[in-house]
């Protein structure tokens, strides 16, 4: 793969947005990442290649794309002898295992080198017997601070043999309550909503969406979820080829739509010219915009009885 020009890149963290014109704190800068021009094929490569574009950015958090190992597993010749997607899906996950060390021990090495903190794509995890689409993000000291499994699956990806992980989970990322939403989650409106009356401020999706119709449904995913939950997220999605299938939506960060340029939804998108979106969030203009406008208190949460138990125990 063509490595990626960094040319100019040291102006970038100037040119990022800073959307706040009330002078408040920026809590959070933030950088998503397709691997669009990052060289996958060789582990030393691929962190040269990532390294810079942190340097360039330095961002608080960085965060990659879906399927990122199973691509790099791809990419650094484990996979042969498949000819299509589900094919080389079946090798990655004989190996799962083996594999995840080597990818988790590098994501790790490379948040504690940039001290910063590494939502590190998805990848299978193996666990009880089970396999799971699985998101991982490492705080700067190198150490997991963050682990979701994908809730709620595809017939395609029942029938890869993926179980479903049952709970949604939150942690901290710079002072904001942060979740993950891992691949197809993306499209059921009930992961964003119960993490929003969590209290999630943050949420991260590393998505891969096949080039083609597919992609023109893109904003029914994170972007609808932000707009329904007035939280802030960070959306890397893939560019990249694994066996038959290509895969090309677009990096965003995004908020809500009254604290972004005309109103759309989006902070920042990826560009064709830049691989990447980044930007500031303004999280005291979204605490004033949710004080305004309380959306999540006009809901009914007698739907969600069962899936949030500790707010009836406390009375909410």
């Amino acid at each position: 793969m063509k490595k990626l020009s960094l040319t100019g890149a040291p102006a970038c963290r100037a040119a990022l947005p800073n959307l706040s014109e009330r002078g408040e704190r920026t809590v959070l800068r933030v950088a998503v990442f397709s691997f669009a021009g990052i060289r996958t094929g060789q582990p030393g490569d691929y962190a040269a290649d990532l390294a810079a574009l942190i340097k360039a950015l330095q961002p608080d958090l960085a965060v990659l794309p879906g399927h990122s190992s199973f691509l790099l597993c791809g990419a650094a010749g484990r996979l042969e002898g498949a000819a299509d997607f589900a094919g080389h899906f079946r090798l990655f996950t004989r190996q799962a295992g083996a594999w995840n060390e080597l990818y988790l021990s590098r994501h790790r090495e490379l948040a504690w080198e940039n001290k910063i903190y590494l939502a590190a794509g998805t990848t299978v995890e193996q666990a009880g017997g089970r396999l799971y689409h699985t998101a991982y993000c490492f705080d700067p000291a190198g150490e997991i601070c963050g682990r979701q499994r994908q809730t709620h699956l595809s017939r395609e990806e029942r029938a890869l043999g993926l179980s479903r992980g049952e709970d949604l989970a939150l942690f901290e990322i710079g002072g904001l309550k942060t979740g993950f939403i891992v691949g197809t989650d993306a499209r059921h409106p009930e992961v964003g909503r119960i993490l929003a009356l969590e209290g999630a401020a943050l949420v991260i999706h590393s998505g891969a969406i096949p080039t083609g119709p597919a992609g023109r449904a893109q904003p029914a995913g994170i972007w609808a979820q932000v707009q329904q939950n007035q939280f802030w997220a960070a959306e890397a999605q893939l560019k990249g080829q694994i066996g038959e299938r290509s895969f090309g939506a677009r990096c965003a960060v995004l908020g809500p739509c009254e604290l972004t340029p005309g109103s759309s939804g989006y902070l920042t998108p990826e560009r064709d010219d830049r691989p990447y979106a980044a930007a500031e969030l303004p999280e005291a203009e979204r605490l004033r915009i949710k004080e305004q406008y309380p959306l999540l208190k006009l809901l009914q949460p007698q739907a969600y009885r069962g899936l949030l138990p500790e707010l009836y125990r406390e009375g909410r």
